[in-house]
């Protein structure tokens, strides 16, 4: 295990933030000597004492949490080692490590309006749910899930602190916007604080499973070859780390977008878990403590518990920012040519299932077959295509069947990944063959990834004949051609995208609003509909990459790509060019709304350059624009990009961070 933590180097760390060290001051002497005591089990009540009363703040912290209505003890203490009498040395060193990491590192230093208010309360209720939860599952060591609860987003003081980039700002802007703070993170401030984190946890001799949790708390961590005991301690941390979010005990003032890893289920049973007593747990530690550090501790209900429940499972179901891991699925060949083959068809999934249903009706003799396709998600389903004997019909496109808290042949088909035959024995089950006016129904999953993604019905609702078990496998092999026909379709699509998009930014490539802006043209002139086209450069460009290297460029080139990207109209077309250039083709837009648009865009990202001020030292952030419309003399596409990159020349040479129009 000693090559598995993929830690920044100290060149990267000099780059985001202004300390030239490898240590926090005040931290590392007096946090790294308390959480080494933690973690030993031989330190003595006599250690514990010794290091907390050098410090008294410290020791005025533990005490006053200890002699709190919380823990009711008869008579006040005064001292810590008495504490350690009557509570137990392993409840004294969490109140004592939970002490130091706020009065050393929360409290002290300059905070630039950085609230770490809720950073404290967040970090405190994870290392309270870590600890319930290890305890829940039968973690051997639930004060270490205290301790990596306590300290897994520790890396954000250090950027409030010493981040070249104002944290504080950052913070601000970021929750704006979707997809994981800390992957803005990485390019704003220029690493994450989990990276971060970890860095600085290695360096003061954190155990590795501490700065493991620490750096792969929102990230995949299955590749690593880790013990099974290590994994679950990692999960223990994430799980309670999306617990508290969904509570409302962010570390900002803000709703994040939640996702969780499906290392989570894979290792941690989240079914035998009581959350109803683990957030309890977190409510009383919280609410205690709550005065001890000035915040205030809101209200909590009975529903909150099952609130979590929901978001589990609607996390599990969307993490696909994840990649679930693909299984394999061997199955038997079968002699139905137009089933089988039917879903390769084509790379369109409309032609796609058309022809599956029809292929089915051919081979099978089903009256009736239909997709049946989750929404909301996998709470109902809903029928998006219906084949009767006659053709295509939108007689029952309305019908939706409810799966959520009904545990009937629909969930046990969507749980098992198995067909199930609906008879209307189980709860719900009658109302729905009523509606579709048949005695018995045959539903069968299809799946991409091992996701399932929709079922597959069938019914005789004009024969009323019986359906025969004996079609079951043979239609599940069906199914499965059709999941990879619909995968198929779906890489397809996604291949055709990339061969489109840059492969740096995202943006459409140079070859792709080539042709856009052709299509454009041709609009313009046939139509006479107004259309112009902005070129962008980034200035001094080649001296981002000089002073602060390659990698640096390209963060800058991401993020003003970005900024295209949302300040532009989804009728706009934003690509890169080449190089440090950019090119958007505004359609329907006349010189002087082009004018405006190019200087927002200016704007932003001078606005931008000031919040990297200090990540990029003596360097300005700025871009030059060049505008050119069409007008009825201009002969070919080609004539509007060149007059767009005159008018970028004229605004270089003038001193640039400028926009001109030709």
């Amino acid at each position: 295990m000693d090559n598995i933590l993929s830690l920044p180097s100290d060149s990267d760390i000099k780059k985001v933030l202004k300390r030239n060290d490898k240590e926090l001051p005040g931290f590392a002497q007096v946090m790294a000597k308390m959480l080494t005591l933690c973690n030993d089990p031989d330190a003595t009540i006599g250690d514990v004492a010794k290091l907390v009363e050098t410090d008294p703040s410290i020791t005025a912290k533990v005490l006053g949490i200890v002699n709190s209505a919380f823990f009711n003890l008869r008579s006040r203490i005064s001292a810590i080692s008495e504490a350690v009498l009557f509570l137990g040395l392993d409840e004294v060193k969490k109140i004592c490590l939970g002490a130091t990491f706020f009065e050393k590192m929360v409290k002290s230093g300059p905070q630039k309006q950085f609230d770490r208010t809720f950073f404290w309360r967040h970090c405190l209720c994870v290392a309270s749910l870590s600890q319930a939860l290890a305890a829940e599952i039968g973690y051997p060591t639930p004060e270490d899930a205290y301790t990596a609860g306590l300290l897994h987003d520790f890396g954000k003081i250090a950027l409030d602190r010493f981040g070249r980039v104002n944290y504080a700002v950052f913070c601000k802007n970021a929750f704006n916007c979707t997809g994981p703070s800390v992957e803005a993170e990485r390019d704003v401030m220029g690493i994450g604080h989990d990276d971060l984190g970890a860095y600085y946890g290695h360096r003061w001799g954190f155990p590795q499973k501490l700065s493991l949790a620490i750096q792969y708390h929102h990230r995949r961590f299955n590749h690593l070859d880790l013990c099974k005991e290590d994994m679950q301690f990692i999960c223990i941390v994430c799980l309670a780390d999306f617990l508290a979010w969904t509570q409302g005990m962010g570390s900002v003032d803000a709703i994040a977008p939640l996702s969780l890893q499906p290392e989570v289920e894979q290792n941690i049973q989240l079914d035998r878990i009581n959350f109803e007593a683990v957030i309890q747990k977190m409510d009383e530690e919280i609410e205690n403590t709550a005065k001890f550090y000035e915040f205030k501790f809101p209200s909590s209900d009975q529903y909150r518990a099952n609130l979590l429940k929901a978001n589990l499972k609607l996390s599990s179901i969307n993490s696909a920012y994840f990649s679930p891991k693909q299984k394999e699925i061997h199955q038997k060949k079968h002699s139905m040519t137009a089933s089988i083959t039917a879903p390769h068809c084509s790379l369109e999934p409309e032609k796609i299932l058309s022809a599956t249903l029809k292929a089915i009706c051919q081979d099978f003799g089903f009256d009736r077959v239909y997709i049946l396709r989750a929404v909301s998600p996998l709470r109902r389903l809903q029928v998006v295509k219906c084949l009767q004997q006659d053709g295509f019909s939108n007689h029952l496109s309305s019908h939706y069947i409810s799966t959520d808290k009904v545990d009937n042949g629909f969930l046990q088909c969507l749980r098992n990944k198995e067909p199930v035959v609906i008879n209307g024995t189980l709860p719900g089950e009658k109302e729905v063959l009523e509606r579709f006016s048949v005695s018995q129904m045959l539903v069968v999953p299809f799946c991409s990834h091992d996701k399932v993604i929709g079922l597959l019905g069938m019914d005789y609702a004009v024969s009323g004949k019986k359906i025969e078990p004996g079609l079951f496998s043979s239609i599940a092999l069906v199914a499965n051609e059709l999941g990879l026909a619909l995968e198929n379709a779906s890489a397809y699509k996604k291949a055709k995208s990339a061969s489109l998009h840059d492969g740096l930014t995202g943006l459409l490539n140079r070859m792709a609003v080539d042709d856009l802006l052709k299509e454009s043209f041709i609009k313009a002139v046939s139509e006479d509909t107004p259309l112009s086209v902005a070129m962008i450069d980034v200035d001094f460009f080649k001296k981002f990459n000089d002073m602060f290297g390659h990698q640096a460029g390209d963060s800058v080139l991401k993020l003003i790509a970005k900024a295209l990207k949302k300040m532009s109209r989804p009728t706009d077309y934003v690509g890169r060019y080449g190089g440090e250039e950019f090119i958007v083709v505004l359609n329907n837009t006349d010189p002087p709304k082009a004018g405006v648009y190019a200087e927002r865009i200016r704007k932003e990202i001078e606005r931008l350059g000031h919040l990297l001020s200090d990540r990029f030292p003596g360097l300005g952030l700025t871009v030059s624009i060049g505008i050119s419309s069409f007008e009825h003399d201009t002969k070919n596409k080609e004539a509007l990009v060149s007059k767009a990159d005159e008018a970028l020349y004229k605004a270089k040479k003038a001193g640039r961070n400028r926009v001109v129009s030709q």
